[in-house]
């Protein structure tokens, strides 16, 4: 058995017990996600045996895996930020878990998930020899997460969504459990990739984009240049309000940032020294002022203020990620929004030795990618 045989035989033997769980309970899925079980039987996949495992944690943690996989660029895609609780459903042998406790940091904490009782142990394993503290491992059912109501900031779905047999239920789930500004990241196989499961149990990224927003998720595909897999992310959506009316204190905010724009030559009209000086001249008061100005139709105004809101942190991002969703945002703000967004995490990645980070943040204003290859019979989910 080779290296690729391996890591399938492997993601066969781990997900069949996702569809025996599903099967167990009632069914919650259309008839079509039902069928999208059946193709996860041992047989059909050549599972090994248990004694088999040993062998397919060596092919999982293989060089030959990160030249496709991109680590590094799948947590640039991401985006995690210390602090963040960022569940990994699928998590396998744990090949992202070195990378996602290093994002996190002490303050933070990764849930690694899996349903194999055999890959659970391999990884309580790892995580005890690699000193992964803010790493914790747990089983869980092949119908939910069991994650609680918004109580993660990221989710990390690689190499799995496809062998999900109530994937819209899942959508749900994770929904319920991302907080506001929250993203679910998928990464999944292409039709023509020479990884991954047999030709007829992969999804297009139209049918995992059609997956999440049925659970309620905002989804699209972002750019990347993974060469056997697309992304897809799935943003917990804010509740809108439409465009907040203006206030005297909002156009007193707008006058000194205006008044201080021609100053910023080379940053887009955003003056250092002004954001600065509003950091100390707002409060905790102001927040509902400072946030109505990302919807203003200047856009030295809504940098500004997207400024203001990412020099706060993981704080202020939530925020930003909330109103990046906001259908009453113009297209405009939306894009400022994103980069700013994408800054800020680009310069905690530097900080932490990163050494690549895409940019993710103008897909969200752009009209989705048309899906890489030819729809399968999943894709009628």
């Amino acid at each position: 058995m080779n290296t690729r045989e391996l890591l399938h035989a492997l993601a066969g033997r781990t997900r069949a017990r996702i569809a025996v769980a599903a099967l167990l309970v009632p069914s919650w899925g259309t008839a079509a996600e039902t069928k999208s079980a059946a193709h996860l039987t041992r047989a059909e996949r050549g599972a090994p045996d248990l004694a088999d495992v040993a062998r397919c944690v060596k092919a999982f943690e293989s060089r030959e895996r990160d030249l496709w996989q991109k680590p590094d660029e799948v947590m640039s895609l991401l985006q995690p930020w210390p602090g963040n609780v960022v569940a990994d459903l699928g998590a396998g042998t744990g090949h992202f878990e070195p990378h996602l406790a290093k994002a996190v940091g002490a303050t933070g904490r990764v849930l690694a998930l899996d349903v194999d009782p055999h890959l659970i142990a391999c990884l309580k394993r790892r995580v005890k020899k690699e000193r992964l503290g803010n790493v914790t491992v747990q089983e869980v059912a092949g119908s939910d997460p069991g994650l609680a109501e918004g109580s993660v900031d990221r989710v990390l779905v690689v190499n799995t969504w496809h062998h999900l047999p109530r994937r819209t239920q899942y959508a749900a789930a994770i929904n319920r459990a991302l907080r506001p500004g929250g993203f679910v990241v998928v990464v999944d196989f292409t039709a023509e990739s020479r990884e991954g499961p047999p030709a007829a149990a992969r999804l297009s990224p139209a049918t995992v984009i059609a997956d999440l927003e049925a659970g309620g998720l905002r989804a699209r595909t972002v750019a990347e240049s993974l060469p056997l897999q697309y992304v897809v992310i799935g943003q917990k959506r804010g509740d809108s309000e439409g465009r907040p009316a203006p206030t005297a204190r909002q156009r007193a905010l707008a006058d000194v940032i205006n008044a201080n724009a021609d100053r910023a030559r080379f940053t887009r009209g955003v003056n250092t020294e002004t954001v600065q000086m509003l950091q100390k001249a707002v409060g905790p008061a102001d927040d509902p002022e400072l946030r109505a100005l990302l919807y203003d139709d200047h856009a030295v105004v809504t940098r500004t203020a997207a400024s203001l809101f990412a020099a706060r942190g993981d704080r202020g991002l939530a925020v930003l990620r909330e109103v990046a969703v906001d259908p009453a945002l113009p297209a405009s703000g939306r894009s400022i929004v994103d980069d700013v967004i994408w800054t800020a995490n680009a310069r905690q990645a530097a900080a932490m030795g990163a050494r690549r980070y895409v940019n993710p943040g103008p897909e969200w204003s752009r009209a989705p990618q048309p899906p890489r290859g030819g729809a399968t019979a999943l894709d009628d989910d």
